[in-house]
């Protein structure tokens, strides 16, 4: 049977220094925290757009689909700042307008939104810093 080691034979290893709390990093620990609880819900509205994207592309885009990609649009753009997502947000709010009401839906749309969804979908996928 082996015998306990001797705790004063042990090797002194210091303790690892402490990060000092600041109110940024308790500000972006914060912001991981949601993120990850919300992390869910901002892919599920990413997916919206996706599909509204898809589906322009295709000549199926309904105005039920296109309106709610608008509505996810328009939450992501307002969301992702709370993030420090600045690109992320601009480019939702690229895709909100594009998929507006009030935009004329031109041919180079369906690739304009494409572009902006692959970048707003990288974006999201790294996540905030």
């Amino acid at each position: 049977m082996p015998s306990n080691p001797d705790p004063e034979s042990r090797e002194h290893v210091p303790p690892s220094p402490e990060v000092p709390s600041t109110p940024q990093t308790q500000v972006s620990s914060s912001a991981a925290r949601v993120w990850t609880q919300f992390h869910d819900v901002i892919f599920d509205r990413m997916a919206t757009i996706e599909t509204a994207v898809t589906a322009l592309r295709q000549g199926q885009l309904t105005d039920e689909i296109r309106k709610k990609a608008v509505m996810e649009a328009h939450r992501l753009a307002g969301s992702l700042g709370m993030f420090g997502l600045a690109d992320g947000t601009r480019l939702a709010r690229e895709i909100e307008h594009a998929l507006g009401d009030e935009a004329p839906l031109g041919p180079e749309t369906p690739r304009k939104l494409t572009e902006d969804a692959a970048g707003l979908r990288q974006i999201l996928e790294k996540g905030p810093a």
